[in-house]
């Protein structure tokens, strides 16, 4: 199969630069060393254009551990305790709140486009999952991922249908890498099954593994969820096991569609209509049940770009921002959707522009793909915003610090400069790579041209957490080929090379 060459990500010591499309045109990242000191590794203390995401001002984050304890304007936070001895970064770019990505099928991220596209408009959820090209790709994921269903036959041949042999591990980093490198630190991945592995790079925030310490996250990508599911999710919710129930409904243009918002709250005599519940897509609501919703405090993550790829029309985001809904976003997947979340926020504003008259401004985005998304997954007292006591997920990006929200949704992996989960540097500029709690067991990455740091790898860490970069790449672009070997299935189809992680000049 022939994928586009302008995907890039290289390692620096194997290959050279790659920008073969040469339109990126954000600041160069080596332009901004001179405002960067060493000192204690534990605090970090950031100048730049600082976006909460309520307001905007040049001003500083401290960040000491996991937390962030100073956020002010100007050079206030010099006088907090924990400022002298910290390493100091000059940004020279905007600081933000790690995006929250509330909606994403991780472990198909290893597929795009060229794997499985809509072949048509649809009219609900239930019609394009029957398409041959669809089946073919979902049973290369079964086998890789070792679940519990739907293997084919041709699996037995490969070495990954087993719990040794499962690459559902490297199918997380990879989806999770795809997030963290345009500023996402917290994903609804959808994985089903975790483990220990889930628990490197951004927070895996549906799983255990989400460095929360707990999993209060519940989720049904299928509709409709039983009787039973919502039983138990509206018993954990009273005694607050749970704080997030997200559930697939309204996904869809055609009354069967709009029908599953009756459904749903039929179910439980009614407790899932709850603010603890998060319904994703709901394409096919009018105002009714965006009124509904908005009475029982039940939010909504959209995903335009998918829903218009499988649909042709989205959400109706106005409506739903009247009625006083919540929105979040989420990029859905890779095959028709965004391939990251910065991705989705600048599809989001064209659908705008195009669809509502650009009623949706840059800040408002912005809110819906931090403090809102917290909200969602029942985190908005220390994820989604920087204030003071909140965890130290943040992001730095170059671009225009007059217009700081835009600069968050024209974000791609190479204008984003740092990235930190609980205060730990995960990715960022080569020339800070000396930030990082261990600098040598960071790999130099290219991104389309600009010099990259990634720091993914737990040294000496159990359950694949001592995987790099190379070693998740490598895995999965071999399982590929081997997988177009087993199927030999005569449609045409295959799936090797591994997708790029990142495509360029987008």
């Amino acid at each position: 199969m022939f994928r586009s060459p302008v995907g890039c990500l290289f390692l620096l010591s194997a290959f050279a630069a790659c920008n073969p499309t040469g339109n990126e045109t954000a600041p160069d990242a080596g332009s901004a060393d001179a405002g960067f000191t060493v000192g204690a590794k534990d605090r970090l203390l950031l100048q730049g254009t600082v976006v909460t995401p309520w307001e905007a001002f040049d001003g500083q984050v401290l960040v000491e551990g996991s937390r962030i304890t100073c956020v002010a304007p100007g050079s206030a936070c010099e006088e907090a305790p924990g400022a002298p001895g910290a390493t100091r970064i000059d940004t020279g770019g905007v600081i933000a709140p790690g995006l929250v990505d509330t909606h994403n099928h991780i472990l198909f991220d290893v597929f795009d486009g060229d794997d499985w596209t809509p072949s048509r408009t649809y009219r609900n959820h239930n019609e394009w999952t029957s398409e041959p090209g669809y089946q073919a790709m979902l049973e290369v994921k079964h086998c890789l991922s070792d679940d519990s269903q739907g293997k084919p036959g041709w699996c037995a041949q490969t070495p990954y249908g087993t719990a040794t042999g499962s690459l559902r591990c490297e199918m997380d980093k990879f989806g999770e890498l795809k997030g963290l490198i345009a500023g996402t630190t917290s994903i609804v991945g959808l994985a089903g099954t975790s483990g220990a592995c889930f628990g490197s790079l951004a927070r895996s925030i549906d799983t255990g593994a989400n460095g929360l310490g707990s999993d209060r996250v519940r989720t049904s990508a299928l509709f409709p969820p039983s009787a039973a599911t919502a039983t138990s999710v509206c018993g954990a919710f009273a005694d607050g096991g749970v704080n997030a129930f997200l559930v697939h409904c309204g996904e869809g243009t055609d009354v069967a569609a709009l029908n599953e918002y009756a459904t749903l709250g039929a179910l439980g005599a009614g407790c899932l209509k709850a603010p603890q519940t998060t319904l994703t897509h709901g394409t096919a609501f009018g105002s009714n049940e965006l009124s509904d919703m908005a009475s029982h405090g039940v939010r909504l993550t959209w995903s335009p770009r998918s829903n218009a790829s499988l649909y042709g029309d989205t959400a109706n985001i106005p409506g739903a921002r009247a009625a006083g809904v919540q929105v979040a976003l989420g990029p859905d997947w890779s095959m028709g959707g965004s391939q990251n979340l910065p991705e989705e926020l600048r599809f989001a504003q064209a659908w705008d522009t195009s669809h509502w008259n650009g009623s949706l401004t840059p800040q408002d985005l912005v809110v819906m793909a931090t403090a809102n998304g917290a909200a969602v997954v029942g985190q908005s007292q220390q994820l989604g915003q920087l204030a003071v006591g909140f965890l130290a997920d943040l992001f730095v990006v170059r671009g225009d610090r007059q217009n700081p929200n835009q600069a968050i949704v024209e974000a791609t992996p190479r204008t984003v400069a740092l990235v930190l989960v609980g205060g730990v540097v995960q990715y960022g500029d080569e020339l800070w790579r000396d930030a990082a709690a261990s600098p040598d067991d960071c790999e130099a990455l290219d991104v389309c041209g600009s010099p990259k740091v990634l720091c993914m790898a737990v040294p000496d860490g159990g359950a694949k957490l001592s995987q790099t970069w190379t070693d998740v790449s490598t895995a999965l672009g071999n399982a590929m080929d081997v997988v177009d070997t087993a199927r030999d299935a005569g449609d045409g189809r295959h799936y090797a090379p591994l997708p790029p992680l990142v495509t360029c000049g987008y």
